[in-house]
């Protein structure tokens, strides 16, 4: 054998052997393509459905937030009212003792400071019982987001690692 037909023959297995790793990029490259765009397709829709649901999760919660600031709105203005009352009540009783006798004045004296001492207990324990239904509806939306957005991001990260995996096995 001649150095040019060993030269031949090395130069037609080089080229059998790039028409075969041609033919197998051609093949990969389709199936790659297909993973790609299946996985973009999914993740479409998985972006989708994430986003519905994270709508929904908003609207439930500003419905929540707006019927929480009613509670308030309306615990503002019955605190309101009742104080307004109270006062009108005092300043009657007030007007009523101005003729009474000392001790009996002494006696209203002091229903009105106990009225009022009433007044700010109940004034307090209501405030206490909104501000503790507040938290409790932030807590619960603050641990549904995260509950709902756990699982999205380690799937995220799996694809991420898978696309990852693949490209490396495919350089290497």
């Amino acid at each position: 054998m001649s150095i040019s037909e060993g030269f031949k023959k090395f130069q037609t297995s080089v080229e059998e052997q790039s028409k075969k790793n041609l033919e197998l990029w051609n093949e990969n490259r389709e199936k790659i393509n297909s993973f790609f765009n299946n996985t973009k397709e999914i993740w479409e829709d998985n972006v989708n459905d994430w986003n519905k649901e994270l709508q929904k999760m908003q609207n439930e919660n500003q419905e929540q937030w707006n019927q929480n600031k009613d509670k308030i709105d309306m615990f503002f203005k019955d605190m309101k009212h009742n104080w307004d009352n109270k006062l009108m009540q005092w300043t009657k009783e007030v007007q009523q003792k101005q003729i009474e006798t000392k001790e009996q004045w002494e006696a209203r004296k002091q229903k009105i400071s106990e009225d009022f001492k009433n007044w700010q207990e109940k004034t307090r324990k209501d405030w206490e019982k909104g501000l503790k239904s507040w938290r409790k509806e932030m807590i619960k939306g603050s641990y549904m987001f995260l509950v709902f957005m756990i699982p999205i991001l380690v799937v995220f990260f799996v694809i991420v690692w898978l696309i990852n995996w693949l490209l490396g096995g495919l350089r290497g």
